[in-house]
């Protein structure tokens, strides 16, 4: 987290994408999908510009206040530099995140497994998980962002359950998983995306080997 004096109060703010949970970077998803879309502005088109500038003012305006918790009265209140210092450290949540290799991650004391990223064989449980990551990242294409955690809570298992859990379990721990810091879940849904079409590949490949050895009488 970094540190600001805003208003002679101390307000801290995200620095990395560890410093954000993901129930917190999913209400800030709302808050950006409540902007207007902006408009191409033609070269020299003064008016226009001007009109964005203010846009920009006004939506910066309400990206500080979220992250501050500080009304947007207190911050039309801050002083210009600060204000400036303020928005680039927040400046990483619009850059593209670099994901790296993690096989587990650890929440409330328990933890998780990712599974094995190159699997000798596949289930037919394995296979039906992957289609059901394949249906939600369409949906987390159509913007529903709060299908990511479940995403997760499919495939990543403690150490010795079974392959296939239970909806309740999965929707359980979608809900608890809600409080992985953003680079874990960036990561985790990184793999999955990856892993999801190895899962239907081997099974498949299994399945037609099967198809093709002569049945023994």
């Amino acid at each position: 987290m970094e540190t600001f004096v805003v208003n002679e109060n101390i307000i801290e703010l995200p620095a990395s994408w560890f410093d954000i949970s993901f129930k917190k970077f999913k209400q800030f998803s709302v808050l950006l999908d409540g902007f207007d879309k902006r408009k191409e502005i033609s070269e020299g088109d003064e008016v226009a510009q001007w009109e964005s500038t203010l846009v920009d003012l006004k939506e910066n305006t309400k990206i500080l206040s979220f992250w501050s918790e500080l009304d947007e009265s207190e911050i039309s209140m801050i002083d210009l530099d600060v204000a400036t210092d303020m928005m680039r450290s927040l400046s990483f949540v619009s850059e593209s995140y670099t994901p790296v290799h993690i096989d587990s991650f650890t929440i409330g004391g328990e933890k998780f497994l990712l599974p094995e990223e190159l699997m000798v064989k596949s289930s037919f449980g394995r296979y039906i998980e992957a289609e059901q990551l394949e249906l939600q990242a369409n949906l987390l294409e159509k913007g529903h962002i709060h299908i990511l955690t479940r995403q997760v809570a499919i495939l990543c298992k403690k150490e010795g359950e079974s392959e296939k859990l239970d909806d309740d379990l999965i929707d359980k721990r979608a809900l608890l998983f809600e409080d992985l810091d953003m680079a874990t879940i960036w990561d985790v849904g990184f793999f999955l995306g990856k892993l999801e079409q190895r899962l239907m590949l081997s099974f498949l490949t299994s399945q037609q080997g099967k198809e093709m050895t002569p049945r023994q009488e």
